[in-house]
């Protein structure tokens, strides 16, 4: 999990960033990911930062640390962490750039300490250091590419055979001793795997969540917000267009780093009752270089297509790809009143039938100007229908403010005769008989 920030911390800067995807600090015994509640391990992450930013003044008390693999960094201004994150990210040149990483990827021999019998020792190869964001299909086509010798040695190896025991430990199955000892003797294997390794660090943008803090103007219409302690990283929420022109929205983590829009949209469309929109229903969150982070938005435009994603998945896992990932669906944040419209319910053939034809007795809409009218849905503060019925008490005071009458016809049809020229009430009279012959047609 992520470690936020003290109180303290926060209020002390006013820009953020969050950079994550460093090399985690390994036991030397387990090679295992060190216990991070050691106070040498925070420190060590918080000191790997600052000298990442050292160029632009960050020290290691401007770090803090979220996690073995990742920390926040603050700055005094908006404008510092900006163009801190645009240095960073910039092409490092001859020096190469600050932001590469080296994971220490090694291969061992593994022995089950637990004696787990479901288990056969002989056969798997224990692969250490591997970076969490490496899928099991990414390892295998890093340790033995397609068309290789070495894929001809080891046979094809379907992701199945990788079993991730840790963040940083991967047990791949080769089926036998002897496959075993000659990755293990390999140094091609291990060349490739430590290419693997071979990883850049992402740097993301923060900022301080905005929370509810009161009810303003007339009648307490508007919600006020405040700065709260709590930051958020890019990603973390879904963005604002497409979350509103969705009816449901799925958080999916954990994907691989090849995979696209196109690979999202074809996943997903057995769910979806039309066809998918690629661009319009998803989004893939990046770092600031542009690259995927291995999280992604999904967007469901009709009721009950989210649902029949979890009922398939119902522990909330699937593959995409070869990548294990975890589908959580993204719910509202409501206020202390309001809630939002539920789905429209399902109607008859008849009933359809009879809002296609019997549309004069209760349509509501004002013509083309309904389209312009925000729906319910973005006000999540206020109670249901009381947008609807503002709406409608303000075009019955505008249509009013425009009827004439005899007795007082008013500017717009004053201003259909010349300031000297006498108002001729005629049109009035003309409109009585036209309405008088149209109710004896029964209209």
């Amino acid at each position: 999990r992520r470690l936020l920030p003290e109180k303290e911390w926060v209020e002390r800067y006013k820009g953020y960033l969050y950079v994550t995807g460093l090399v985690p600090r390994l036991d030397v015994s387990t090679r295992e990911i060190a216990d991070f509640d050691d106070p040498l391990h925070p420190q060590g992450v918080a000191e790997d930062v600052a000298n990442m930013f050292e160029e632009f003044g960050v020290t290691s008390l401007d770090v803090s640390p979220a996690g073995p693999t990742s920390a926040f960094v603050g700055f005094g201004t908006k404008l510092e962490a900006k163009g801190a994150m645009m240095g960073i990210s910039a092409d490092g040149g001859e020096g190469g750039s600050k932001l590469a990483m080296e994971h220490p990827v090694e291969l061992h021999k593994y022995e089950e300490d637990g004696g787990d019998d479901t288990r056969d020792d002989e056969k798997e190869l224990r692969i250490v250091g591997v970076p969490a964001a490496v899928s099991p299909a990414e390892l295998l086509r890093y340790a033995f590419p397609p068309g290789s010798r070495l894929e001809a040695m080891f046979g094809p190896l379907p992701p199945e055979r990788c079993f991730r025991k840790s963040p940083t430990t991967v047990l791949l199955d080769l089926g036998s001793s002897d496959l075993v000892a000659r990755a293990m003797k390999s140094s091609n294997v291990l060349q490739n795997l430590q290419a693997c390794g071979a990883r850049e660090a992402q740097v993301l943008r923060a900022k301080r969540e905005r929370v509810f803090d009161r009810w303003a103007g007339v009648n307490n219409r508007f919600a006020k917000s405040k700065l709260g302690t709590r930051l958020l990283v890019t990603g973390d929420v879904p963005p604002q267009p497409m979350y509103l022109s969705h009816h449901d929205t799925l958080h999916v983590e954990g994907l691989g780093t090849g995979t696209t829009l196109e690979d999202l949209a074809a996943f997903f469309q057995e769910f979806s009752a039309d066809s998918r929109d690629v661009y319009g229903s998803g989004h893939v969150v990046r770092c600031s270089r542009g690259r995927p982070t291995g999280s992604a938005y999904v967007g469901f435009e009709l009721p009950g297509e989210i649902e029949r994603v979890m009922e398939k998945y119902a522990d909330g896992r699937a593959k995409i790809n070869g990548a294990e990932v975890v589908l959580r669906p993204v719910r509202d944040k409501l206020l202390r009143r309001g809630v939002r419209d539920t789905a429209r319910p399902s109607r008859s053939v008849d009933e359809l039938n009879s809002d296609l034809t019997d549309w004069e007795r209760h349509d509501r809409t004002f013509a083309a100007s309904d389209q312009a009218i925000s729906g319910e849905r973005l006000y999540q503060e206020r109670q249901q229908g009381t947008h609807y019925r503002s709406i409608v008490r303000k075009y019955l005071k505008t249509l009013k403010g425009c009827v004439g009458t005899r007795e007082e016809p008013g500017l717009m049809y004053e201003a259909m005769f010349a300031p000297d020229q006498e108002v001729d009430m005629g049109l009035f009279d003309m409109e009585e008989d036209r309405i008088k012959k149209l109710r004896k047609k029964g209209i």
